[in-house]
């Protein structure tokens, strides 16, 4: 009896020393110390999407700071030849518009560019997904309330599928699949922040170096209230209207006072009901309510669609000035090309939904949504009007005000940026309203990294403006481990934005954006009043006599100043000459003229 007491003493005291020191020593222990790594991936053949040669099927942990279930994500690659190990260089893409003929072309100059899909994306395992119905072209790809329900009926743990547990998926395939190789991680939109993520484990990474395009600072992104970088982006868009070489720009549109200035005294008529298109246009809409559609519109143009995930119609931008033109003329053309590209603008989206439509709403609700909870559309654009020009469509905010009211939530820490400690390459969007160039600057300054600024560049810019520039740099950093210098960075020429000479009939009807014939003046000062019970608006008829009156006014004042002008010079003239013969009464005087 005393030996089974001893012993059971014992086995308590084994117990209270595992209970208080083995279990603490193994909550702490870095990820290493954990559960055995999931099998390294391996490229193959099997099961590889179109397009692509090699492929790897990768295993993971449910969360690699603790215990769990496997989960599974998939990589595709794309090489020049049958050799997947040949190139010594790979090029890792992580974003949200892979496109097959930009990596095609790249790995004809002897990269392997990796194709990443994160965990619970389309070809993951297991998915946030829903009905696709849910998240349709006729509702501009954005998830609806009911998306967000069915992902919450799926029992998945939103927490496994984080920006930062899909960082430390990269780091597994860098570590493993990336082993021995210089690695090159290259990013855009949403896939940004995951990469800003991998960033914040600087002492890890090794044989690597990132290019980011078209970011911002994670820190200041919020998904609501991103509505607020149209008007710098649009004041972007402007300057360059100004600083075209030929000068045709601004002087079509007769804005003595600057691009920027010239649309706000054209919104303050149109809010006033004062600018002769509020009744004129066949938008059926109340005349009084047409400012807001306007803002709008514009909003569209600078980003169309307004969503997150898709790229946007790089050429809409450059009508933006003649629209401007045309809604101050109104003349009978202006009128048909105006409703021509309200339609346009409506139609639906031509691109189909992206199926990680889903599962990117898991990062931009419970990590991009800075705010939580959101102020509701209405109290965010009553906030964002009084010091915001333009504003998109409050429809689609409160889809997705919607969506985040449904969606599972998590906490997520907050990102964090510092000076980097690999190569870093920041390549800014300066027209892109979602991620401004304010804030990706001062991202920019906290990383102390290489930063090259390509005008007229807007979203997911990686397969298009900014291609070439990339291509040269990875070039360039394989065979000396540094960045090509500026001159190197030039956004491709074709998607250099053109106000003047380009073919707007898709949009317009017409081929000619302006169908130019004099500059416009600005609209007359409008005294508007603080309450709208005692607000008076003329009647667009009596607007445009008002407006013919005033101009004509104008015109005759102009016209008698000149006269009198020139007949001050004849006076002048005159008198100077008649003097010129004026005799003297000193006739030896007289004698010398």
């Amino acid at each position: 009896m005393s030996y089974t007491m001893k012993a059971l003493g014992k086995f308590l005291l084994f117990l209270t020393v595992f209970v208080h020191v083995v279990v603490p020593f193994v909550c702490v222990s870095p990820l290493t110390a954990l559960a055995a790594d999931p099998p390294a991936p391996t490229w193959g053949r099997t099961g590889c999407h179109a397009g692509f040669k090699f492929c790897a099927n990768v295993t993971t942990k449910e969360s690699w700071s603790e215990d769990g279930e496997n989960v599974y994500f998939f990589l595709d690659v794309v090489v020049d030849g049958t050799d997947v190990n040949k190139a010594s260089t790979t090029v890792w893409y992580v974003g949200d518009n892979f496109d097959l003929g930009w990596a095609t072309d790249l790995s004809k100059e002897s990269f392997d560019v990796v194709r990443f899909l994160p965990r619970g994306s389309e070809f993951a395992y297991p998915q946030i997904t829903c009905n696709p119905d849910y998240y349709s072209v006729a509702d501009h790809c954005l998830p609806n309330a009911s998306c967000a329900a069915e992902i919450a009926c799926s029992g998945l743990n939103m927490t496994h599928y984080s920006t930062t547990e899909t960082a430390k998926d990269i780091l597994w395939v860098l570590n493993t699949l990336g082993k021995g190789r210089q690695n090159v991680l290259l990013s855009e939109g949403l896939g940004n922040f995951v990469v800003q993520r991998l960033l914040e484990m600087g002492e890890s990474l090794k044989d690597l170096s990132v290019i980011m395009a078209g970011f911002t600072h994670p820190g200041y992104f919020d998904l609501f209230r991103s509505i607020r970088g149209y008007d710098e982006a649009m004041q972007r868009l402007l300057a360059f209207c100004e600083e075209d070489e030929t000068a045709r720009c601004v002087s079509h549109v007769g804005a003595l006072e600057g691009m920027w200035n010239r649309l706000v005294n054209v919104m303050r008529a149109a809010e006033a009901n004062t600018l002769p298109c509020n009744s004129r246009l066949d938008w059926g809409i109340d005349p009084t309510n047409m400012h807001r559609e306007y803002r709008a519109l514009l909003a569209t143009m600078l980003k169309k669609p307004q969503h997150l995930l898709m790229l946007s119609e790089w050429e809409l931008p450059q009508l933006i000035p003649s629209f401007i033109y045309r809604l101050q003329r109104c003349a009978e053309k202006d009128q048909a090309a105006l409703n021509h590209l309200y339609v346009a603008l409506h139609s639906e989206e031509r691109a189909p939904c992206p199926l990680s439509v889903p599962q990117r709403y898991n990062w931009l609700v419970n990590e991009l949504t800075l705010t939580r909870p959101p102020l509701s559309p209405e109290d965010l654009f009553a906030e964002a009007l009084a010091d915001r020009l333009v504003l998109p469509s409050l429809k689609d905010l409160q889809k997705m005000y919607d969506m985040y009211t449904a969606y599972p939530k998590y906490d997520a820490a907050p990102a964090v940026v510092v000076a980097a400690k690999v190569p870093l390459l920041l390549l800014l969007s300066d027209v892109d309203p979602v991620f401004p160039l304010g804030m990706a600057a001062l991202a920019s300054t906290l990383y102390d990294a290489t930063l090259r600024l390509l005008p007229h560049q807007s979203s997911f810019p990686v397969a298009s403006s900014a291609s070439s520039c990339i291509k040269k740099n990875l070039i360039y950093f394989r065979a000396h481990l540094g960045w090509a210098d500026a001159g190197q960075c030039q956004v491709d020429a074709t998607y250099n934005l053109n106000f003047i000479n380009f073919n707007a009939y898709e949009f317009y009807r017409v081929s000619d954006p302006w169908e130019f014939t004099t500059p416009n003046m600005p609209e007359p000062t409008v005294a508007q009043s603080t309450t709208t019970t005692t607000t008076t608006t003329a009647t667009p008829h009596e607007s445009d006599t008002k407006e013919r009156f005033k101009k004509a006014v104008v015109v005759l004042t102009i016209l008698l100043l000149v006269a009198l002008l020139g007949l001050s010079g004849v006076t002048y003239l005159y008198v100077k000459r008649t003097e010129l013969f004026k005799f003297s009464d000193d006739f030896y005087s007289n004698l010398n003229r």
